[in-house]
């Protein structure tokens, strides 16, 4: 005899057989019971849940002899052959190959028929939204109401594709994804029944691959016990072209140590193994996904399958929780991106130099970005109670092209952090024939004037609308100019009454402020004027760019987050 594969071996033959579908299960035991029997039942779910499992089972419920019953004996000749697939009562239809009209119209014909030798004639069309619209118009009728001897089961994973007059025709029930457990549990069933021997963590693993499909677990299964009598976690990973823990692990490492040369070169080592680029990507986030559960609960066991609890504690303190959300963002543009490419390798090579130096312009890349300067003001700044000199900065000059660090010996608490106002921060320059050695202050009230900082927030704020999608907003929005912006507020200019009319209308104005808010991390308003296209010509006349002068990155990023110009004193 045959190989037979193991998903067609051990495919439920009664409802107590069916796995994760409780509810399915308790509705149509009932209704077989009761004798409550639909004319036309729509079977929806993703694949591999047990849709066309259960419409055998439930024919077999209808045709066994000490039927209709709940509990079909399985030993009877109808059940028999309908578990054969022999049963003359019992027509499966694959619609995707039977989707005209011809095909339907052949099918009304036969519905006339009286059953061969069960008491019902069943109709079991899988994959049903693929039936062309003229055909579901002939089938209508006839699913509508049907000879006394008839029952249509219909089953499909796109549901939505279905006609809404065919919908409200049917029973409909949903099979749901079977959980991790309920599929591990069933996989240990079956391993002990085929004599194969699989570790616990292995079939763990191939439960998560399934994506609740029962169906993928159990053939997973089928293929691993080919390559190995003993199927491992390792085994499952080579058939599954799945990225090894170490070189999973090692990427992770070098990318939280901001290293590029190493995170490129361990890409292409993996890559030299034949690993998928789309599939590094996947499991890169997964892991990330890992690490970032692990800071939140290191009690979740379900992370443990990505690596061990040694490893990830080791990692998680390169990372932050808005670098791991932004990495996360990151990765899923570069999924799509590799979807749509023709070199995946380009695109993962973009994404991975992203990740070393936490770059993208999306909210959750800014607010890493953030977090990160925050994180290095931590270390500068100092309890208000206790001020204590910033440490292990070295008092450094600075020359036009060079940036300098924040002068020591200067104290700054995080209560000042959160305060509308900055602190002073004191800069030593080197005396140049352009830029005369001064002491800078951070103001947040500069003259009114179009600000540098409310400039770059605008143009920050336009590209945000534009990956929101937001085309209408973004359309009145780059007809204005900012005026001013101190920090609190942002004045934009607009020429037209219309543009500032519609800017200033709630929810124009609300999703805006809204924006800019999560752009600069607290509250910011917009006020729009009206100014003619010549006044606004004027003030940009009026206010040439000022000569910039090199400021250190601490200063840079102290304005980004909190807003304000350099003033000189």
């Amino acid at each position: 005899m045959s190989y037979v594969a193991l998903y067609r071996t051990w495919r439920p033959q009664d409802f107590e057989a069916l796995v994760g579908q409780e509810h399915i299960k308790t509705a149509l035991t009932n209704a077989l019971e009761s004798g409550k029997i639909a004319h036309a039942y729509l079977f929806t779910g993703p694949r591999g849940t047990g849709k066309t499992s259960t419409a055998r089972i439930l024919a077999k419920a209808l045709n066994c002899e000490q039927g209709p019953t709940a509990h079909p004996c399985n030993k009877c000749e109808n059940c028999l052959q309908i578990t054969q697939g022999s049963s003359m009562d019992v027509i499966e239809i694959d619609a995707a190959s039977n989707r005209g009209i011809d095909e339907i119209r052949q099918l009304r014909e036969r519905v006339a028929f009286a059953p061969v030798n069960g008491r019902y004639k069943v109709y079991i069309i899988d994959e049903v939204h693929m039936i062309t619209t003229d055909a579901f118009n002939a089938l209508l009728k006839t699913l509508e109401e049907p000879p006394a001897h008839v029952v249509f089961i219909l089953a499909t994973t796109e549901p939505h594709k279905i006609p809404a007059t065919i919908h409200s025709r049917c029973q409909r029930y949903d099979f749901h994804r079977v959980t991790i457990d309920d599929i591990v549990g069933h996989l240990k069933t079956v391993a002990a029944g085929s004599d194969i021997l699989a570790d616990e963590e292995a079939l763990r693993l191939m439960a998560i691959q399934a994506d609740g499909g029962m169906r993928d677990a159990v053939s997973l299964l089928d293929q691993c016990a080919v390559m190995s009598k003993h199927v491992t976690a390792d085994i499952v990973r080579q058939v599954l072209g799945i990225v090894g823990r170490e070189g999973l692990r090692k990427l992770v490492t070098v990318i939280g140590r901001g290293d590029l040369s190493a995170a490129l070169q361990s890409m292409t080592e993996l890559s030299a193994q034949g690993k998928d680029m789309k599939q590094i990507i996947l499991e890169l986030a997964e892991y990330l996904r890992a690490l970032l559960l692990y800071k939140a609960d290191a009690k979740y066991e379900d992370i443990y399958l990505t690596d061990t609890a040694e490893a990830l504690a080791a990692i998680a303190p390169l990372y932050t929780t808005e670098r791991i959300l932004a990495a996360t963002s990151r990765l899923h543009q570069a999924m799509e991106e590799i979807r749509l490419s023709a070199r995946e390798k380009i695109v993962a090579e973009m994404c991975i130099f992203d990740l070393c130096r936490i770059q993208g312009d999306s909210l959750e890349a800014l607010a890493a970005r953030v977090a990160q300067l925050e994180a290095q003001l931590a270390g500068k700044v100092l309890a208000q109670e206790t001020p204590i000199p910033v440490q292990n900065i070295p008092k450094t000059t600075f020359s036009p092209g060079l940036s300098a660090p924040i002068t020591p010996g200067h104290s700054v608490s995080k209560p000042e952090i959160a305060q509308e106002v900055p602190p002073k921060i004191q800069v030593e320059v080197e005396p140049q024939a352009e830029v005369e050695p001064a002491v800078e202050q951070i103001v947040t009230k500069p003259k009114i004037m179009p600000s540098e900082n409310g400039i770059a927030l605008w143009k920050n704020l336009c590209s945000t609308l534009i990956n929101k999608q937001k085309r209408t907003i973004l359309a009145y929005a780059e007809l204005g100019k900012v005026i001013n912006y101190d920090g609190q507020s942002l004045t934009l200019g607009l020429s037209t009454m219309m543009s500032k009319d519609r800017l200033e209308r709630a929810d124009y104005k609300d999703f805006i402020q809204d924006i800019l808010s999560g752009l600069v991390g607290r509250p910011i308003a917009l006020n729009c004027i009206l100014v003619k296209d010549a006044e606004l010509k004027q003030i940009k006349a009026d206010n040439p760019p000022s000569k910039k002068v090199h400021q250190p990155s601490a200063v840079k990023s102290a304005l980004d987050v909190f807003g304000g110009t350099v003033k000189k004193e």
